[in-house]
């Protein structure tokens, strides 16, 4: 039987002069990286297209350039070390799609965690290309169901605050004036921070617009009947992966902080799968965010 694991679903920030182009010569042909006493590189880095639809399957691996393994030496009845160059210590799959920038890759735990996957690749995309202009992210595409259950117990909301992207290829209805602005700015990353007195909470209806968008069918979406502060934007902006975002609230006389990050769309999956039917999986994930929560291009 094969053994599951967690995958959890991001997008891919091309920031500066990374593009698709730039992003895929990085995966297949990466440089090796070096953080503490262990080294990183993408390695079984396949490009297919598959039904018209292109993938990029591969592992991120980490390794030691010096390694150590026990053996039994039968002629002495004694344990010797031997040396062992490049040894694996861990890998983790992932699969990423480019009409979505979408990006799904397997938790490791103890080796490869989500903060660690995300700073690795990143990293070895940027070192590949000699940091020279560009700037690789990845953020997480947030379970709204779970996310809007946690907003709705707070009595108030006392601070928002949220870092976005410029999408790139879909965008959401609810957040589209947001990222016209951010385009027609040239904007590629926006920091908003609102807080209000700390007697009064803030003036929002954000636990009612992500409950109403959670709720959303590929028959019935959820439509205002004017634009969102730009506060509540940015949070379902980050909540559909293209940056992150924290909410600070009371329930009672306790403080609350609940994050996009911390709500994260993950689905079982086997730890060593298939690519094409790995690509299946995540697809069919990804068309379904873009259905239900009514994301265009």
């Amino acid at each position: 039987m094969a053994r599951k694991g967690t995958y959890y679903l991001g997008r891919v920030l091309k920031l500066g002069t990374l593009d698709q182009r730039k992003l895929i010569a990085a995966l297949k042909e990466p440089v090796s990286i070096e953080y503490r006493e262990s080294s990183w590189t993408f390695i079984d880095v396949i490009e297919r297209d598959y039904g018209g639809v292109k993938y990029v399957f591969g592992r991120l691996s980490k390794y030691k350039p010096k390694g150590e393994v026990i053996i039994v030496d039968t002629q002495k009845r004694t344990e010797e070390t031997q040396l062992e160059p490049n040894l694996r210590m861990a890998s983790s799959p992932f699969l990423y799609i480019p009409e979505h920038s979408g990006i799904a890759f397997l938790n490791v735990y103890n080796h490869i965690e989500q903060k660690v996957f995300i700073n690795r690749f990143c990293s070895i995309v940027e070192e590949t290309h000699g940091r020279f202009f560009v700037d690789c992210d990845i953020e997480m595409v947030t379970d709204l169901r779970t996310f809007a259950a946690k907003l709705s117990s707070l009595d108030g909301i006392y601070q928002v605050k949220a870092k976005v992207s410029p999408p790139n290829p879909l965008f959401g209805p609810l957040w589209e004036d947001l990222k016209d602005y951010l385009i027609d700015r040239n904007t590629d990353r926006l920091h908003i921070n609102e807080e209000s007195p700390a007697s009064q909470p803030l003036n929002t209806d954000l636990p009612r617009h992500v409950e109403r968008a959670s709720m959303q069918t590929e028959d019935e979406p959820y439509v205002t009947k004017s634009s969102l502060p730009i506060g509540d934007a940015a949070i379902l902006m980050a909540a559909d992966g293209y940056g992150h975002g924290l909410v600070r609230g009371k329930c009672g006389d306790e403080v609350i902080i609940i994050k996009t990050a911390e709500t994260v769309k993950n689905f079982s999956y086997d730890k060593d799968p298939e690519p094409v039917e790995l690509f299946e999986k995540v697809k069919s994930l990804f068309d379904e965010i873009k259905n239900k929560r009514h994301l265009e291009h």
